[in-house]
């Protein structure tokens, strides 16, 4: 379970999670079969905290700092990172590119756990206290009184309010109106005690609604404003930074605030050690690159294969100026493809998407192109400790899938899904083989070829364009531009500038884009708005696939309502099972290390935060070392190597 993300377009070869700012928490599941909280069992009293797994799930006391920070890191210095452009410092508008960084202005009533040995726990930030009810079909929150805002106003029980009733407005991110779609009500009992009521019981809710972004109603809903128009300039939140410059299209710069109202919170202590944080735009990966080079940001995550292969190993690196390091991560790695838009008539045949899927050719791409860098993706939930099942079914499975086949027919559930290992289509065969047969199920179901080459049916060429994001892509569409040529189908490749991309993408008009499928280890709600029917219709939401399955929403509904942690992975297995089986996507790859460059001028905590990109550990848990950062000045202007 997380909270709503953008629609995340893979622009570079391995994914990036692009987040909305807020409370945009990647909610993540450690293995194992931990029993979820019956409702008999719940806390009587209110809790600092809350887990999926009952109070036993929350690992850290009330006073207890995380235990991935340095509680005593010092504060001060600045960071630079880098940032595609942005277009707006509203980051829950339904227009417009968000800047980044905004997660550090806005706030929610919970925060995140990130430690390993916790699968899904929140912890009271706004709020002191979290009181469950019995039912799970409501509970009260006390929010902290000395809780303010950047302007100093109070947070108060009537901005909660205020949050959830914005949502309502047209311009409003409807990916937040999806997540929270369960949230019945939220009531102000008095200046301090929200009331949040639940439209159902569902194990997740509790968790979920302490995401929610909490935003000043003084501000955003003073009279006479407009949302969706007046505040593209402006963010005021409650977060430990504020926006101090910008210029779209160019920077955005963060100012801590040495008044943040939480400062002095347990679970406050070592994080966000930066005075400034700029995030500036570029966008091309060659000014990019020549930037970081030229020491203008701080820190590169590295997702192009070529560059990690073959770039950054000059001086700067040699001589211990820049850090080059693979730091192995756990996350799972979710799904990433050429996603298929089924609203268009080319697409709706099964068959016409396994023979267009089966013959992108990965062993070539992976060795000529990414220097044998990446794994195969087989699954939408790959690299998760328990939900990821490639073999064949289970006589379980098998007769729960069984069940759906007869239940929503055929085409709901494949054929493949009851028995046969998960994997990408035509993967593990050779490229050869691959052609022939996508030829002959073409032709199997009339796809004929005209004199051009080109495939057509009923009138119909098998023609459809892929749009991208990022020019970087060219080189690897072309490859399997080439292959759907031989085989009779013709893929136009159109580049965009993000703004015209981002609006196309909100009405779905396009045939294919590279799209990644970002999973948590705790998946729940927000798989309704990846594949959930409803979402399918809604302008703005993330099923760009357009799926429209009956048997996929009965198994969403199961896995939200799924009692334990058992069936959770059960349920999770088995919409795996009927989405890759279904063939919605060209499934691409996965790394599970981050290929990280930063700058050598940084503390850093003992316990590396696995579950979190390199790039926000450095942001929201390190620190300017003055003393490295002096040594670091001296032996670049010495030439001389720096020593640790």
């Amino acid at each position: 379970m997380h909270a709503p993300i953008s629609r995340t377009p893979a622009t570079a070869e391995s994914p990036r999670r692009r987040r909305r700012a807020g409370p945009l928490r990647f909610a993540v599941l450690a293995a194992g079969a931990f029993a979820l909280l019956p409702a008999a069992r719940l806390p009587a009293a209110p809790e600092y905290g809350i887990s999926l797994y009952g109070p036993a799930g929350l690992k850290l006391q009330e006073n207890d700092p995380w235990p991935y920070v340095n509680p005593d890191a010092p504060k001060g210095g600045h960071l630079n990172l880098q940032s595609g452009n942005f277009t707006t410092l509203n980051p829950y508008s339904l227009k417009g590119l968000s800047a980044p960084l905004l997660g550090l202005i806005f706030e929610s009533p919970t925060v995140h756990s990130y430690a390993e040995n916790e699968p899904f726990s929140e912890y009271g930030h706004l709020v002191e206290s979290i009181d469950v009810a019995a039912d799970r079909l409501s509970l009260v929150y006390r929010i902290r009184p000395q809780a303010r805002f950047a302007d100093g106003e109070p947070v108060r029980a009537d901005d909660f309010v205020f949050s959830f009733e914005i949502m309502r407005h047209p311009e409003y991110s409807p990916l937040y109106r999806q997540y929270y779609a369960d949230i019945k009500s939220v009531t102000a009992l008095d200046e301090l005690t929200v009331r949040i009521e639940f439209a159902r019981q569902n194990q997740e809710l509790p968790l979920i609604a302490g995401q929610m972004p909490i935003l000043p109603r003084h501000v955003y809903g003073a009279e006479g404003t407009d949302f969706g128009k007046d505040f593209d300039t402006i963010a005021v939140g409650s977060g430990p930074y504020v926006i101090d410059s910008f210029e779209f299209g160019k920077y955005v710069t963060l100012r801590r605030n040495p008044e943040w109202w939480a400062r002095h919170l347990p679970r406050s202590r070592g994080c966000y050690n930066f005075d400034t944080i700029t995030a500036k735009v570029y966008l091309d990966d060659v000014s990019r690159k020549e930037a970081f080079k030229g020491g203008e940001f701080d820190v590169m995550l590295v997702s192009v294969s070529k560059d990690w292969a073959l770039d950054f190993k000059g001086p700067f690196v040699q001589k211990n100026y820049i850090l080059r390091r693979e730091i192995p991560h756990d996350r799972p790695v979710g799904m990433q493809g050429f996603a298929f838009n089924l609203r268009r008539p080319v697409f709706q045949s099964h068959k016409t998407r396994f023979a267009l899927a089966m013959i992108f050719d990965f062993p070539w791409t992976n060795r000529n192109l990414f220097y044998d860098q990446y794994t195969r993706t087989r699954c939408f939930f790959e690299n998760s400790p328990d939900m990821t099942d490639t073999d064949p079914p289970g006589d379980e499975m098998r007769a729960y899938l069984q069940g759906l086949r007869e239940k929503h027919g055929m085409t709901a559930v494949p054929r493949m899904a009851l028995d046969k290992p998960l994997h990408a289509p035509g993967q593990g065969q050779s490229p050869e083989l691959n052609m022939r047969q996508a030829e002959l199920l073409l032709d199997s179901i009339g796809w004929k070829r005209g004199p051009d080459g080109i495939r057509a049916r009923d009138g119909q060429r098998l023609a459809f364009e892929l749009l991208l994001l990022d020019r970087h892509w060219e080189r690897i569409a072309e490859p399997y531009q080439k292959r759907l040529r031989e085989l009779g189908a013709e893929m136009k490749v159109t580049v965009m500038q993000p703004a015209e991309y981002e609006k196309r993408l909100r009405v779905f008009d396009f045939d294919m884009i590279t799209m990644v499928y970002n999973h948590s280890r705790s998946i729940g709600n927000e798989q309704f708005y990846y594949f959930g029917s409803e979402a399918a219709d809604t302008a703005g939401s993330m099923n760009v696939n357009g799926l429209r399955n009956s048997a996929v929403d009965e198994v969403l509904a199961k896995l939200v309502a799924a009692g334990t942690r058992d069936q959770l992975v059960f349920f999770a297995q088995a919409l795996d099972r009927i989405l890759t089986s279904s063939t919605i996507v060209v499934p691409h790859w996965h790394i599970t290390v981050d290929r990280t460059l930063v700058w050598n001028r940084f503390g850093k905590p003992i316990v590396h935060c696995g579950q979190l990109p390199a790039e926000l550990v450095v942001r929201d848990y390190w620190w300017f070392d003055q003393k490295q950062a002096r040594k670091l000045d001296a032996a670049m202007a010495a030439g001389a190597p720096l020593t640790d």
